[in-house]
């Protein structure tokens, strides 16, 4: 009977403070929203970094690349490349014992600000799933042949957002990134000839064209040079090892040549996504602050809600209403504010998640999950769920001491 009257009573309380409530569930769901995005986004990028760490252990690049760069603009192509070195590095890299496979990148184009990566059919080969739709009369092991060097191959989600179709004829622009003012290349254009099935990570949001259309393309614009410096030139090297010592080794060697460097995939992975985790943490920690103001402000409104209501709590005393239970009716309010705000912030933070997805996904290049929980999410969860319930005892304890009669008296 006590129990049916006290649920009663504070749902009628919530209902009569219908506005404070509103407000204090929309505020702490606000501050939780951020804490899901910040953790979502984290985790998509530390993974699609560490699964291509995986797959290109050692970049080799122009001399002049930070690590960094050399990662952004080759693995997730957000970056601009620091420059051009020699075919015959590679050539060197492929008759290496130490190499499994060495793969050459161009970068100098790109369609609307989606790169468009130069490469060959053995990359091709190597980082695909098959393929969602392909040309008819296209060989998939050749699709870059000698006698058609403009084929495109466009990453799913390229290809998704621009409407791409197997057979579809476009053109390019001048530019590792493109922006409205680049030049168009309308001299020649390429026919997409497949399109990838997804890999869930940064090939996913990249188009791919022969290393020989991009050296074609631009050989125009290399006419008053050296024959030695415009011919075959590339922009980095992905090199699967045969182990990580192979791996230490030719960093070191590369590093120190002229006209190049070299960088450990992993080890560079790994330095960002120690810099990644600590955004996150001060993320984190801002969420969490901002909770815990929320919780305050829901803690006040409270207790100004205990002042305003002495006179019904002293009716309930004389019912035989017991302190404690009048008492139990502060944490049960806490708790379901606090419960409907965590649970409205995880909710609206993954489906704004999954609402920006496309946008993030391509300018970050990676395959966002939106209805992941992360670490910090879950942490945030009790952290907010046990700071509620605390600064809810505090009210129960003054509800406790106080003598409401005294207090009815007294006003």
């Amino acid at each position: 009977m006590k129990s049916g009257f006290i649920l009663k009573a504070v749902m009628h309380n919530l209902k009569h403070r219908k506005g404070a409530f509103l407000i204090s569930v929309f505020a702490i769901a606000c501050a939780f929203t951020f804490l899901s995005a910040v953790g979502s986004v984290t985790f998509g990028l530390a993974a699609s970094a560490v699964n291509s760490a995986l797959k290109f252990p050692l970049i080799v690049g122009p001399e002049g690349s930070s690590d960094t760069q050399l990662v952004m603009s080759t693995i997730f192509a957000v970056d601009k490349p620091a420059g051009k070195f020699k075919w015959d590095i590679l050539e060197e890299l492929k008759k290496d014992k130490r190499v499994v496979k060495a793969f050459p990148l161009c970068r100098a184009d790109s369609l609307k600000g989606v790169p468009m990566i130069g490469v060959n059919n053995d990359f091709l080969n190597y980082v695909n799933m098959g393929y969602l739709d392909v040309k008819e009369g296209i060989d998939t092991e050749n699709i870059f042949s000698e006698t058609d060097v403009f084929r495109a191959v466009f990453g799913y989600k390229a290809a998704e957002m621009f409407g791409m179709k197997a057979g579809t004829v476009f053109t390019g622009s001048h530019g590792a990134v493109g922006d409205e003012s680049a030049r168009a290349h309308d001299e020649e254009a390429y026919t997409v000839a497949a399109i990838l099935n997804p890999i869930n990570g940064p090939e996913d949001f990249l188009i791919y064209v022969s290393t020989k259309s991009v050296w074609q393309i631009h050989e125009a614009e290399t006419e008053n040079l050296p024959m030695d410096v415009k011919t075959n030139e590339l922009s980095a090297v992905l090199v699967k090892t045969v182990n990580p010592v192979a791996t230490s080794q030719l960093e070191g060697e590369y590093s120190s040549r002229d006209g190049c460097t070299a960088v450990d995939t992993g080890k560079t992975i790994r330095r960002v996504v120690q810099y990644m985790n600590k955004a996150e943490n001060i993320a984190g920690l801002f969420s969490y602050g901002t909770l815990l103001i929320v919780l305050v402000m829901v803690f006040v409104t409270i207790l100004m809600s205990i002042n305003e209501r002495k006179k019904e709590m002293a009716l309930m005393r004389t019912l035989g209403i017991s302190r404690r239970s009048i008492s139990l009716m502060v944490m049960i309010e806490t708790m379901i504010i606090t419960i409907m705000g965590v649970a409205l912030g995880v909710v609206v933070g993954h489906f704004v998640l999954l609402y920006f997805k496309p946008l993030i996904d391509m300018n970050l290049g990676i395959n966002l999950e939106p209805f992941i929980f992360t670490s910090i999410e879950v942490q945030g969860i009790f952290l907010t769920l046990i700071a509620g319930q605390l600064l809810a005892l505090l009210g129960m304890l003054r509800i406790y001491r106080m003598n409401l009669i005294e207090e009815v008296a007294r006003d």
